[in-house]
C-alpha cells in the first residue's frame, strides 16, 4: 500500500510537516486572541483573488495593533510555496498571523505568520438555496478579520439544527453581516448591500461589480424589515462564493425558490472566478 503524500504548513516562510506545525503556549493568538486571518480558495492550483485578500490581511493587521513580520510578496511566496508543496488543485488556504510567543503574555515581540490548507469540495455548479438565523449580536472591530469567533462558535449547534450555512448578525434594527459571509439583498430590482460597519468582503466587492454591469446597486445599511420582505437574498464567502438564501429564521425569502437575480449573479460569479484562474495558470497572482 502506497502511504499517503505528507502535508505541510509553512511557519514564518519554513515549511515543517503539518501534523507538527504548532505555536509556542506563550502566543498572543492563543493567550490573548491577538490574531487575524484571511481563508480563500484555491481552484485548479490558483489562489483566487489572492492579491486582496492579502491587502486586507494588512489592513486586519493594523487595526488591531499588530505588525507584519513579513511583507505582501513574501507572504505570497508562502501560500505558493504551501500549493506547491501540498500539490493542491481544489483547496483552502488560511494565512493565520498572531501575536507570537510574549514573555509576559502582554507584551508583542515577533509576529508569527502561519499558512496552512484544508480540503474543500469543488464549487457548486449550480445555485442552491441556502438557509441563515439571525442573532443581535456587534462584533468587536467588525472591520478586522480576527480570530474572536466566540459567539459563532456557542451558536454552532443551534445553526446546524435549523440546516443553515450562518448565523447573520443584526444591532435590533439594522442587518449587519454574517459570521463567515457578507449579505446582498434584491428589493424591487435593485442590489442592496452594506459597506460601513462590516468587513470588507473580497467577494461580495466582485459581486457587487458583476451586479453594477445588470442592476442598480446601493451601499447602504439594511433592515431587519427589508430582509424579511426582500425578493431575494445572496450570501457570499471566500470559500462558498455566491450563495442565495431561500429562507432565514425558518420564513421563505419571496417565494421560497432561486429567483432570476441570483441565478444569473451565480454564473457571472463562476465566470469571473473562471477568468481570474485562466489568466494565473501557470504564474504568480
Amino acid at each position: 500500500m502506497t502511504s499517503p503524500a505528507p502535508r505541510w504548513a509553512i511557519i514564518d516562510g519554513r515549511r515543517v510537516p503539518h501534523d507538527g506545525a504548532t505555536v509556542h503556549v506563550s502566543d498572543l493568538g492563543l493567550r490573548r486572541g491577538h490574531a487575524v486571518f484571511e481563508m480563500f480558495r484555491i481552484e485548479a492550483g490558483v489562489p483566487l483573488f489572492l492579491e486582496a485578500h492579502l491587502a486586507r490581511l494588512a489592513r486586519s493587521a493594523e487595526a488591531i495593533g499588530l505588525p507584519l513580520p513579513r511583507a505582501a510578496d513574501g507572504v505570497a511566496a508562502d501560500v505558493h510555496a504551501l500549493i506547491e508543496a501540498n500539490a493542491l488543485g481544489v483547496a483552502a488556504v488560511q494565512i493565520l498571523l498572531t501575536g507570537g510567543p510574549s514573555d509576559d503574555g502582554v507584551t508583542l515581540r515577533e509576529p508569527t505568520c502561519i499558512v496552512t490548507s484544508t480540503h474543500v469540495p469543488p464549487r457548486a455548479a449550480a445555485p442552491a438555496g441556502a438557509t441563515l438565523v439571525t442573532h443581535r449580536h456587534t462584533r468587536e472591530l467588525p472591520e478586522a478579520k480576527s480570530t474572536n469567533y466566540l459567539t459563532a462558535m456557542r451558536l454552532a449547534a443551534a445553526m446546524r439544527a435549523a440546516g443553515a450555512i450562518d448565523v447573520l448578525y443584526h444591532d435590533g434594527v439594522h442587518v449587519t453581516e454574517g459570521a463567515r459571509s457578507a449579505l446582498a439583498v434584491i428589493l424591487d430590482d435593485t442590489f442592496v448591500t452594506r459597506r460601513d460597519g462590516v468587513l470588507a468582503s473580497v467577494s461580495m466587492s466582485k459581486l457587487l461589480g458583476l451586479a453594477r454591469e445588470r442592476m442598480r446597486v446601493e451601499e447602504r445599511a439594511i433592515s431587519l424589515d427589508e430582509l424579511y420582505a426582500a425578493d431575494e437574498v445572496l450570501s457570499t464567502g471566500s470559500v462558498r462564493g455566491v450563495v442565495p438564501v431561500t429562507a432565514i429564521d425558518a420564513r421563505s425569502i419571496g417565494d421560497g425558490t432561486i429567483g432570476p437575480h441570483a441565478r444569473a449573479l451565480f454564473t457571472a460569479f463562476a465566470a469571473h472566478v473562471a477568468r481570474y484562474v485562466a489568466g494565473r495558470r501557470g504564474g504568480a497572482a
